[in-house]
């Protein structure tokens, strides 16, 4: 790694990194500045046929061919589904998720579930793989917005399913922050996003810092602040780059230019070790630090503030980001198990689902009905304030590369 750039690496890196890569996808310029989903995305009209559509009919076999998912209501759907017996899952390579959702799906509807954790990057190549040789072993994906939309969207593995919103819990449009299910893609009706989590700007150590001193972005050019600011690396996928991101829409790239680069902003690949700096004082300021991270500080009674915070209020001229973790689902086309798939992404976008599934995430749920009580009220999205929408389907496709790129040329 090149000194110049100011890396500091841990050898830790490559497990966060890859455990991290794919739950954080880029971002969008054009999503309107709000607290929540716009009701104008929303799938809620799911609701009102409760008739799911035919999948391309097939072989039910893991080779060659596709079951059919069946067309009717979702008595009809979860009786199929139930036949079939079996969903093959792939999610978050956390413990948490792998040891409590397939429990809790089989409780309720007494179908077995294969779970597959970790790094989508990794499961898009298995799929790619198999799918050249005529293998469909995968039925649904839960996953970060770069993989799915990048990947298994553009490589058409996935397919609509919003016609299958038929749980009444999850087809009812009132229980959502969007208006009703929220599915991010093109036509609105293939990858449904649960989670829409605040990514803050900023974390100051408030033994160091006063947030009187920092009273918009700008004051982080401050001479008096040069050396003194980390951040997660923004040239890689990561809150880094959700961050960046935020930085560079809002206020252009001379900005960023003179804030990463101006003020020598030292950059690592390890979230702990970010934490670690702003929470010790080695940096007062640090940009793209994740909350879960800075828990032990903060239990220890380190003095801690976060933009959106009671202690340290958003930026006016650059808010923070939206992202949504692992909070994308996707079901895959030619799947061995096409109605325990679509079973399967209507409950996990359930209340009772989220209220498994969130609190493993540390994620705030678009549905309304679920008290995100494991995260603090600043992480929710509030009216008024123009954070940048890292999950929008346009910005993520089209800007998202540019500014990584951008990044790492200005970085290296």
């Amino acid at each position: 790694m090149n000194v110049s750039r100011r890396y500091i690496l841990k050898s830790a890196f490559a497990a966060s990194a890859g455990l991290v890569l794919a739950a954080c996808g880029g971002g969008s310029a054009s999503t309107p500045a709000g607290s929540s989903p716009a009701a104008g995305s929303a799938a809620g009209s799911g609701a009102a046929s409760r008739t799911a559509a035919a999948s391309p009919a097939g072989s039910p076999s893991a080779s060659g061919g596709a079951a059919s998912a069946v067309a009717g209501t979702w008595d009809d759907l979860l009786a199929a589904a139930k036949k079939e017996g079996k969903v093959v899952v792939s999610g978050p390579p956390d413990p948490d998720s792998r040891a409590k959702l397939p429990p809790a799906f089989k409780a309720r509807f007494g179908i077995d579930v294969e779970y597959l954790g970790g790094n989508s990057s990794q499961l898009a190549a298995r799929i790619e793989s198999e799918r050249a040789a005529n293998q469909y072993s995968m039925d649904v994906s839960i996953s970060g917005s770069d993989s799915m939309m990048e990947t298994f969207y553009k490589n058409k593995w996935i397919e609509p399913w919003k016609s299958s919103v038929l749980l009444p819990e999850t087809a009812d449009a009132s229980k959502w922050r969007s208006g009703g299910p929220w599915f991010r893609d093109p036509n609105q009706d293939t990858i449904l996003q649960v989670f829409n989590t605040v990514q803050p700007m900023i974390t100051i150590n408030l033994a160091n810092v006063s947030p009187k001193d920092l009273p918009n972005a700008d004051a982080l050019l401050d001479p008096r602040w040069k050396g003194k600011i980390c951040a997660y690396d923004p040239s890689v996928n990561g809150a880094g780059l959700a961050i960046g991101c935020a930085a560079y829409v809002a206020k252009g790239q001379d900005y960023v230019t003179k804030l990463y680069k101006g003020q020598n902003v030292t950059l690592s690949r390890d979230y702990q070790q970010v934490a670690d700096w702003v929470a010790q004082g080695s940096y007062p300021i640090a940009l793209a630090t994740q909350l879960n991270y800075l828990d032990k500080y903060i239990k220890a009674g380190v003095k801690i503030a976060q933009s959106g915070s009671t202690d340290l209020a958003e930026f006016p001229d650059a808010g923070s980001a939206l992202g949504g973790g692992f909070g994308d689902i996707g079901v895959w086309n030619k799947a061995p198990h096409p109605n325990a798939a679509r079973v399967f992404a209507n409950w996990i976008a359930s209340k009772e689902g989220m209220e498994v599934f969130a609190p493993t995430q540390a994620q705030i749920p678009v549905r309304n009905d679920v008290p995100a009580t494991w995260l603090p009220d600043y992480l929710v999205p509030k009216p008024g304030v123009k954070y940048l929408d890292t999950y929008d389907y346009t910005f993520e496709t089209t800007q998202r590369i540019a500014i990584r790129d951008f990044f790492d040329k200005l970085l290296k």
